[in-house]
């Protein structure tokens, strides 16, 4: 084994442009969700993709929640206005509802693709190759789109069966997937910080 010192220059035209790049790759931010410009149902309803996921994220709220979340709001936490209507119009007898959450179980699933790619973009920052950072940027963000709107039929999710009304209602147990609007809603984008 040999053993020397390592010196590491931190000047000059090549330490320069790994600076820059990776302060580009760190104002990029990869979200996944619903975009609220593209939130809203072809049916029309009163309540928008993204507050429906929200909701079956994290059930519906008791009375109890109902008033903290109103006064967080008062304190001026935002909660969507849509959100709270709905919320107060429909109470609590909507309260049998278990939370089915989606973005964040199905990212943890498949963590460690989307971290490779997050990896992969911070190697090409490095490489001076902003532009494939970038891609790697958007693959993860893909990676991450596709666990989510998977995520609906994947038997991980441990999801609680419909109930004997809704599977009446809607003609089938598997939850949440019924047209299918909400599921392909999910998308990610790729943005400056």
């Amino acid at each position: 084994m040999v053993k020397g010192k390592i010196s590491l220059k931190k000047s000059g035209a090549g330490f320069e442009t790994i600076r820059k790049s990776l302060e580009l790759l760190a104002k990029k931010e990869v979200l996944v969700g619903i975009p609220e410009d593209e939130a809203t149902r072809e049916n029309g309803d009163i309540i928008n993709n993204a507050e429906l996921l929200y909701v079956h994220t994290h059930g519906i709220r008791t009375s109890e929640m109902r008033a903290e979340m109103q006064k967080n709001m008062d304190n001026g936490m935002k909660y969507s206005k849509a959100h709270s209507m709905y919320i107060r119009e429909h109470g609590s007898p909507l309260f049998r509802v278990p939370p089915r959450p989606v973005l964040e179980p199905a990212i943890e699933d498949s963590k460690e693709i989307i971290a490779e790619e997050l990896k992969q973009a911070n190697i090409s920052a490095l490489d001076r190759n902003p532009a494939q950072a970038e891609a790697h940027l958007n693959k993860a963000g893909m990676l991450a789109q596709s666990a989510a709107q998977n995520w609906f039929e994947n038997p991980k999710n441990g999801w609680p069966p419909n109930a004997e009304s809704t599977i009446k209602k809607k003609g089938s147990d598997v939850p949440l997937v019924d047209t299918n609007e909400l599921r392909k809603s999910i998308t990610y984008v790729l943005r400056d910080k």
